[in-house]
């Protein structure tokens, strides 16, 4: 099935040159259905190289990219189903399936492409063709935006481009290894997250998205904030050596780089009244966290083939809600269905924040334990705090879609800013449930209002043309609501369902007194809502430019003030003092109780210091005159080291006083010490000339005895033997490698890495022994970590909470 890879991009390229033929109006609805065939059919490790495509192209998946491959093709299909059924008929719709088509190719090719050429390729053909969406409706606020968009994007391909090419330099290949990642250098790296940045929209390098998203057409801001911004977290995973070597330099630039976006973007969303800015800010908070999450892999390499599995699973959730979320918005603004169309916005906003029992709390639940098992308690809680921000964006947002746009006019759905008079004085008279009110909120009192150009003589309005449009349009929409649905059915399990239930209660407690001043007192929240414009770099920090304008201003009020009334009375001092004679100044210096203490207090003084300040004393050895044995006396092997090497002393040739040889000396010759033949026999010569010892060749031999050499190292492992763990109840294993050959030397492993499958066995055994780790999910969290460090405190080891092959040994010893 391999050959369905080069169909996922061939298929929408070759529609692109057909697009603005009238018969291929229906293209970009089918365009990406080879792409999911592909995804869910082609096996795992499967690849197709075709060398004579750019520098040799090989198309294949893994298991990122298969999760990647299946949430774009899906997203792509539902916004080609309602780019069909939308845009058909109007303006230049021919120029728009072009570029949506060339988009999408370009967007399926990087994915299936594994190469460095390839990647490169697509990311140029989507990041060009998506300016053409951008501009689409040309007017001045979508040229406006298209600009900032070309600008990043251009920049952002340049610094791409030259951060492949130096990664295919380093590493020698344009298919490079995990393990060839391990030798690039700080320039590449910082290139390729700076050529990625700026599509994944994290601050400051986002302005392009809250302008791009209100500017192009539905099915365009769809894929651009579903589908598009991801591949920059895929480029990341795929060319950076995550869980390969540890990176905590670039780890903490992604964490701190993503917390300040998602803290950033989540006060400027809340503020928007367009749903469409709005999910655009959404979107970049959500960036945010999935950089954080990747640099938290970057820091802890252990975690990375959990961790990154969780994180394109979340990149999934995000892509399909977020793009069901934009299309809902389009058939929002349509005529008909609004109540159905309003719910299933309503189960898509509480899905984005993360509510219990839906699809974001069981993807939030596949990063969490990376967050959890930090070292930075501080960082868990600016997560919480990124939790209850994006619960207001989607409360906000909701309360933005009571607006619907009918029939190219503005409809408020619950009363009209006209009749607030009116509405004053029937309120008290209303009941608290009224079935009109809350049909017309929800959408069922919405229709489309037939003018008299379209009433048939009997006096019954005709169908609206757009009807049929919207009916095609949920086509597309409904699926992907439903998968949205099925998420958390399919890919979680009770414990994640419950993800965040306090902090999602929290922020629902803190919604309801803005929720209900903004129902009763609409004018007091008024002036903030737009007050920041989308793209506003400065928005959130104008504020606090003018707190320290006003600030400043009033400290150098305060000081001017202080100085004033402390700087009189040191003048007038002063100046009592400078008319006073010399000769007053003198005396009261010369007299003798100041003098007196002056000295008193010096004296004092270098008694202290000479109390406190330690004496240190010189370091040269002692050297006694009355010894009469020299300084440099050879040592006397001592007899305690019976493996040392002694060297005997040559024997000294006879020496004469007729020998011309020796130099006379003037020293005495009557020595007792050396000439008394009654002195012992066992005393030493000391007054022998000194002459330098040349060792023999049996010293030499013996210096270099085999005895003295370092013996090789024993064979400790053997590389070829795997290291095999399993649980017999289950008839589950996992084969390891415990020792590895570097260098043609086998060392052992302390620790495996860990997988789902490893984790999910050392949960099995924890819970046989009666040690509780939680559901065996292969998820190691907090509680399984407990149960490790319970297990290893009851074998009397430290505990660690670490999983090491210790561990795995201990584990598999019989109760």
């Amino acid at each position: 099935m391999t050959w369905l890879l080069p169909l996922v991009a061939a298929l929408p390229l070759l529609a692109a040159a057909f697009a603005m033929h009238r018969l291929s109006w229906w293209t970009p609805a089918v365009a990406a259905v080879p792409a999911l065939v592909a995804a869910l059919l082609v096996p795992i490790g499967e690849s197709l190289d075709l060398p004579w495509l750019l520098l040799g192209a090989h198309f294949g998946l893994d298991e990122i990219g298969r999760i990647f491959l299946i949430f774009t093709s899906i997203l792509w299909t539902a916004a080609g189903i309602h780019a069909v059924a939308s845009m058909r008929g109007t303006p230049h719709v021919g120029r728009f399936n072009t570029f949506f088509l060339l988009a999408m190719a370009g967007n399926l090719w990087l994915i299936v492409g594994q190469d460095l050429v390839s990647f490169y390729v697509g990311f140029a053909v989507m990041g060009i063709s998506s300016y053409g969406l951008v501009i689409h409706e040309g007017d001045r606020s979508a040229l406006r935006a298209g600009k900032v968009y070309l600008v990043l994007t251009l920049g952002a391909e340049l610094a791409l481009f030259v951060a492949l090419v130096m990664i295919a330099s380093i590493t020698g290949s344009i298919l490079p290894t995990p393990e060839d990642l391990v030798e690039l250098d700080d320039l590449a790296i910082g290139l390729l997250i700076l050529g990625l940045a700026v599509k994944a929209g994290l601050i400051p390098l986002h302005v392009w998205l809250p302008l791009a998203h209100p500017a192009a057409p539905i099915p365009a801001s769809a894929v651009l904030s579903g589908a598009m911004i991801k591949v920059a977290l895929l480029g990341w995973l795929r060319f950076l050596p995550v869980g390969e070597v540890a990176l905590p330099g670039w780890g903490l630039l992604f964490v701190f780089a993503g917390l300040a976006t998602a803290l950033y973007a989540a006060p400027i969303g809340i503020l928007q009244s367009n749903p469409k800015v709005l999910l655009a800010y959404s979107s970049v908070g959500k960036m945010g966290l999935m950089a954080m999450t990747l640099g938290l892999m970057l820091i802890e390499p252990a975690m990375a083939p959990v961790a990154a599995i969780g994180l394109a699973l979340y990149a999934g959730h995000h892509a399909l809600t977020k793009g069901g979320l934009f299309l809902g918005v389009g058939l929002r603004k349509s005529s008909g269905l609004q109540g159905l169309v309003f719910g299933g916005l309503v189960l898509l906003a509480l899905s984005m924040a993360a509510v219990p029992l839906t699809s974001g709390a069981v993807a939030k639940y596949g990063i969490k334990p990376i967050f959890v098992d930090s070292d930075w308690a501080w960082l868990q809680v600016a997560v919480a705090l990124t939790t209850v921000a994006t619960a207001w964006m989607m409360v906000r947002f909701v309360w933005s879609l009571k607006r619907v746009h009918v029939a190219g006019h503005d409809v408020l759905m619950e009363r009209d800013p006209g009749r607030n008079n009116e509405v004053r004085a029937e309120r008290a008279s209303k009941r608290f449930f009224d079935r009109g009110r809350v049909a017309g909120w929800f959408g069922f009192g919405a229709r489309l209002e037939t003018s008299s150009a379209d009433t048939d003589r009997s006096g019954r309005g005709s169908a609206s043309p757009s009807m049929p449009r919207v009916t095609w349009a949920l086509v597309g929409w409904v699926p992907l609501l439903g998968l949205v649905i099925l998420y958390p059915l399919v890919l979680g399990s009770p414990t994640a369902w419950l993800t965040d239930v306090g902090l999602i209660a929290l922020a629902g407690l803190l919604a309801i007194p803005v929720s209900v001043l903004a129902v009763r007192r609409p004018a007091a929240l008024a002036t903030l809502v737009d007050s920041i414009k989308p793209g506003d770099l400065l928005g959130l920090v104008r504020p606090l430019l003018m707190s320290a304008r006003w600030t400043l201003r009033w400290s150098i009020r305060g000081y001017r003030n202080a100085y004033a009334r402390v700087a009189a009375p040191l003048r007038e001092r002063l100046t009592e003092l400078a008319r006073r004679p010399p000769s007053d100044l003198d005396r009261r210096l010369t007299a003798w109780p100041l003098a007196g203490g002056l000295w008193l207090g010096i004296m004092t003084l270098l008694i202290v210091l000479a109390l406190v300040v330690p004496t240190q004393k010189p370091t040269f050895p002692r050297v006694d005159h009355d010894d009469p044995r020299p300084v440099m006396a050879p040592p006397t092997p001592s007899p305690a080291a019976p493996d040392a090497v002694t060297i005997a002393p040559a024997p000294l040739p006879d020496v004469t006083d007729d020998d011309p040889s020796v130099p006379p000396t003037d020293e005495p010759t009557d020595r007792p010490d050396a000439l008394d033949p009654s002195a012992e026999p066992d005393a030493p010569v000391l007054d022998a000339p000194s002459r330098p010892i040349e060792p023999t060749e049996s010293d030499i031999a013996t210096s270099e005895s085999p005895a003295l050499e370092p013996q090789p190292a024993e064979l400790v492992c053997d590389p070829d033997e795997p290291y095999v763990f399993r649980h017999a109840a289950s008839d589950r294993e996992v084969v390891l490698d415990r020792c590895i050959s570097v260098d043609g030397t086998p060392q052992r492993l302390d620790a495996p890495p860990l997988s789902n499958a490893l984790v999910l066995l050392i949960q099995t055994h924890l819970n046989a022994r009666g040690f509780d780790a939680g559901p065996a999910d292969g998820l190691i969290g907090p509680r399984t970590r407990d149960a490790i460090r319970r297990f290893q405190t009851d074998r009397g080891v430290a505990p660690t909470g670490a999983v090491t092959f210790d561990l795995l040994d201990r584990l598999r010893e019989p109760d």
